[in-house]
């Protein structure tokens, strides 16, 4: 009778050694890197890795490979760093996580949350407990007293109440702060002063009392969405800031659409080059980072498209979330107007054309999905956001930094991460087709490495099938 336990306690054993790294030592060989240092393709190159970290970088042929190492011949691959989703909200990992992973996303800025879950998160992938993508995040959003954040959200009234909760999440492990639209002008500035003697980054939306430059004079870190660019960059930007909100009567939300529409159509039709062009000289003087969503504001401009088209991601979305992701019941979609619907195709191809003009001036991009949106997948929508930046005018490399190594710069840890040179941590992405030829080539994943550990294509099929089993129990 005691051959069921015994077998039980092998296969435990087995597995738990199979979660283990073969070898403390991977050298990929033949292998083409892009480094991410902004330098051409380097060809039949070898990359060794000991531990978590990259130790040699050479010539076939000419590097010594340690005895000790597990060879992967990489020849007519590439190697890439780990990518960076820098805008998710995730609520689970069980299903999220191994998106991520299987996609080449090995770090994720949570940007809205429950703290005790995504610090609790955070600190087990960090241990190794926790097999995931590396985690910064802030905890709650920081609004004003009328809440318009959905999700974990604290509404601050006064100066006093934002430096109160900015030491606050400071003590709970935050590590930057997010704000919101409704804040007023002196909380938000209040905010940003006491996060500045805090060494905490500010990010986010732009609240409505507060203008784009002055977000960026003022110091916040990253501008998600493009914030009030376009406002800004109107020739009647003052007859925009004041144009009156819509009343919502008897439960009719069409009016808020309705309106949107309307100031959003009066706001494309005075757009003003020169003043955009003064927006900015402020975002690349101040390095205010911007992490535009593309491809959210493409699913909720086309999402009567989407709906109708095949899409094999879907197995990973649990039934009641599609459900939700309906444009029948979703929030943000259901009261569309038809004035609304044609308005926002029109602004979501002015924001294509807005990013590239951005990115022709200088202005710092990073890679971010608002995961949580109707059609935007973990990990997946990396690669679309990628190829929508592209689209915008970036060129592959560029579109390919903003996911690897503009992350690093902007988290301040350049010498450890976000390019592929010596001595840095070992986040990489074996990729089967160049994505500088093409950037849908970032798709072409064959391995991952995450923190020196090696997950081989079968691993990373494996992580998607895990994701779908958990879709489809609806957890």
């Amino acid at each position: 009778m005691r051959t069921l336990p015994l077998l039980l306690l092998v296969l435990l054993t087995v597995c738990v050694r199979g979660q283990e790294p073969a070898s403390h030592v991977l050298a990929f060989t033949h292998v083409n890197l892009i480094d991410m240092t902004g330098t051409t393709t380097q060809k039949d190159m070898t990359v060794v890795v000991t531990g978590e970290r990259i130790t040699a970088i050479g010539k076939t042929g000419r590097l010594r490979i340690p005895h000790a190492a597990t060879v992967i011949d990489a020849s007519g691959q590439f190697l890439i760093p780990g990518l960076w989703d820098m805008h998710v909200h995730f609520t689970e990992t069980t299903r999220t996580f191994p998106m991520f992973i299987a996609n080449g996303v090995l770090g994720v800025r949570n940007l809205g949350g429950k703290a005790e879950d995504l610090f609790r998160w955070r600190e087990e992938v960090a241990q190794g407990s926790l097999v995931g993508p590396r985690i910064v995040a802030c905890g709650p959003i920081v609004d004003g007293p009328e809440i318009a954040a959905s999700g974990p959200a604290v509404g601050v009234g006064t100066p006093a109440e934002g430096r109160q909760i900015v030491q606050k999440l400071k003590q709970q492990g935050a590590d930057f702060i997010k704000v919101y639209d409704n804040l007023s002008r002196d909380t938000y500035f209040a905010i940003i002063d006491e996060a500045r003697k805090l060494k905490l980054p500010v990010v986010g939306h732009v609240p409505v009392a507060v203008t784009t430059t002055e977000a960026s004079d003022a110091g916040q870190r990253s501008i998600e969405h493009l914030g009030s660019i376009l406002e800004e960059s109107s020739s009647v930007a003052e007859e925009l800031r004041h144009w009156k909100s819509a009343e919502v009567k008897d439960g009719d939300y069409s009016a808020i659409p309705r309106n949107l529409a309307a100031r959003g159509t009066r706001m494309l039709d005075t757009y003003d080059e020169k003043k955009a062009q003064e927006v900015f000289q402020h975002l690349v003087k101040n390095q205010t980072w911007q992490v535009p969503t593309l491809v959210t504001k493409r699913s909720l401009a086309l999402i009567d498209d989407i709906v109708q088209a095949e899409d094999q991601r879907l197995r990973f979305i649990p039934a009641s979330l599609l459900k939700h992701w309906s444009p029948r019941e979703n929030f943000l979609l259901r009261y569309r107007t038809p004035e609304y619907i044609p308005y926002n195709k029109r602004l979501f191809r002015k924001e294509l054309e807005l990013v590239g003009a951005m990115y022709r001036a200088g202005v710092p991009f990073m890679v971010g999905t608002d995961l949580s949106i109707p059609y935007v997948f973990a990990g997946f929508s990396v690669h679309d956001e990628l190829a929508l930046l592209v689209e915008a005018g970036f060129t592959p490399m560029a579109a390919l930094q903003a996911a690897t190594r503009n992350p690093a710069v902007f988290l301040g840890e350049l010498n450890s991460m976000g390019t592929i040179e010596r001595g840095k941590l070992a986040n990489l992405v074996l990729l089967g087709a160049d994505p500088l030829l093409d950037i849908r080539n970032s798709q072409t994943i064959n391995g991952v490495v995450m923190k020196g550990r090696y997950f081989s294509k079968l691993e990373l099929q494996e992580m998607l099938k895990q994701a779908e089993r958990v879709a489809k129990t609806g957890q």
